[in-house]
């Protein structure tokens, strides 16, 4: 009898989990086939790319609102999902300046459940908008570029997450779901949801990026960009087997424009999700029957972990720490390695003698003190090899050869063109002075002993032109020693200094 209680129990146990089981893939399945056929109508010929401010476009925003209304989301101002703007373009009308299309955010709601959090907002946005048609040729053949990847496959997990975290009741804080228009054109959509303060800014606890989410299967990984922006990010995302995660603490690409970059630069914190740029993204080819919906679908469950333990969380605190290309508080501290190539030569303060050109190297690091997006101090420290060439008596080249390495310690004045915090990519000047001692010496002469002919101390004076993209920075940079480098009475009233052209490259944190 006993025997058959327990066979009893575990017959039901494992019925129990088979029933759940199958229940989960029927859900995987539903999930998979909506998101397939919201990527499918978005990514259509019949919408032409939804460029903004045509028809296709708006036909797009009509049926995100249908969904969104569907699925029960509340209209943002109560009467309505849809949020305008204009946008003023240069016009193919002789003498008028500009012309005015209309843009169309399209906002849904899903209201907290908590009495004190319900007052926060979880913003989650993905753009509907593309790039339209093109002509090619010589006029006649128009291309269609769908867009599927981008962005109807983060279009989808929005409406697809919105239909989710209904069914599941809500959770403690308000998520608004925002599918932004004119993304192409200058993330225009979402600035204007900030500019016209639809939600009080300082409410917004993080908002969360869908771009670009439909090639898993291709690339292999879902990155989150922006775990650094919010304090304890780490501890709050969850932990699945199904997808390869990736967590970024900053966005650093010198060209990255998605619509976080308004909200970042505004304070808030941001999380950028993405499957890479592993699509044909901004081609024709990124059509809908190549996304990969298994993954899409398994994006989307992630997602829906991610917003429903952010949701409930007790506190979202912001870091105060963003991607340089997002936002740049008026001071800032930052720190990352150096590295320099280049040559060195000698120059002789009198005689017939001249110095020839050899290698130099440096490696160190560098910190910065930014002020008001545009002036720099930057000290630094690292390890150099100076080379030089020096001919003590004419025409003995095999005692030319010498090898020093020093320690250096500049100390530069930056000036950034623009602004740092305009523009992603940009321009600085810089003046440098710099100490540098001597650790050692050599020569292939055996009768040459360094440290009895040549000081330990230097000091000097530079100038330089950079390029900074995002956090990287490369630039060329001339040094003139201003001190002599023989010791006191080695020649009398003859001396050598240092001249040095690098190029110089760092990277900050």
């Amino acid at each position: 009898m006993k025997k058959y209680y327990i066979c009893s129990v575990l017959f039901l146990l494992t019925c129990g989990v088979m029933h759940l089981r199958a229940q989960e893939a029927d859900a995987w399945t539903m999930s998979r086939m909506r998101l397939r056929t919201h990527v499918s109508f978005l990514a259509s010929d019949s919408l032409a790319g939804r460029l903004i401010g045509t028809e296709g476009n708006l036909i797009a925003g009509e049926y995100i609102a249908d969904c969104f209304a569907d699925a029960g989301l509340d209209e943002y101002n109560g009467t309505g999902y849809f949020h305008y703007f204009d946008v003023k373009l240069p016009s193919a009308v002789p003498d008028i300046p500009l012309a005015v299309i209309e843009g169309c955010n399209v906002i849904g709601v899903l209201p907290g459940t908590d009495p004190v959090l319900k007052a926060e907002f979880i913003v989650i946005g993905a753009h509907y908008d593309h790039l339209g048609k093109a002509t090619r040729g010589s006029g006649e053949k128009q291309s269609i570029y769908n867009g599927a990847d981008d962005n109807a496959s983060g279009t989808a997990v929005l409406i697809e997450l919105a239909g989710k975290l209904q069914e599941k009741g809500g959770l403690a804080r308000t998520v608004v779901f925002a599918a932004f228009d004119g993304e192409e054109q200058g993330l225009l959509g979402s600035k204007q949801f900030l500019i016209d303060s639809l939600f009080p800014r300082e409410s917004i606890r993080i908002m969360i990026s869908l771009d670009m989410v439909g090639y898993y299967r291709t690339s292999g990984v879902l990155k989150i960009l922006g775990t650094g922006t919010l304090d304890d990010a780490r501890a709050l995302l969850p932990k699945t087997k199904a997808l390869r995660v990736r967590f970024i603490p900053y966005e650093i690409s010198p060209f990255s424009a998605t619509d976080t970059k308004p909200f970042a630069s505004a304070g808030i914190p941001t999380l950028h999700i993405t499957t890479g740029s592993s699509s044909p993204y901004h081609k024709e080819e990124d059509e809908s029957e190549k996304v990969d919906y298994e993954g899409l679908t398994a994006v989307t469950n992630y997602v829906q972990n991610l917003v429903t333990a952010l949701g409930k969380h007790t506190s979202l605190t912001p870091s105060g720490n963003y991607a340089v290309i997002h936002h740049v508080p008026s001071s800032l501290f930052s720190w990352g390695p150096a590295w320099a190539l280049g040559t060195n030569r000698f120059v002789h303060t009198k005689g017939a003698l001249e110095g020839k050109t050899a290698f130099y190297a440096s490696l160190g690091a560098d910190f910065r003190f930014l002020w008001k997006g545009f002036l720099e101090l930057n000290p630094g420290i690292g390890v150099e090899y100076v080379g030089a060439r020096h001919a003590p008596y004419p025409g003995s080249s095999y005692m030319n050869q010498m090898h020093m390495l020093a320690l250096g310690v500049p100390l530069s004045l930056r000036v950034y063109f623009p602004e740092f915090n305009k523009l992603p990519v940009g321009v600085y000047a810089w003046a440098t002075t710099y100490y540098r001692y001597y650790l050692a010496g050599q020569t292939f002469d055996p009768g040459f002993v360094f440290t009895d002919v040549f000081r330990r101390h230097e000091w000097g004076l530079g100038l330089g032109l950079g390029v900074r993209a995002s956090v990287f920075q490369v630039g060329f940079e001339t040094r003139w020693g201003m001190t002599g480098l023989f010791r006191p009475g080695v020649l009398q009233g003859y001396n050598v200094k240092n001249s040095t052209q690098t190029i110089r490259f760092s990277y900050f944190f």
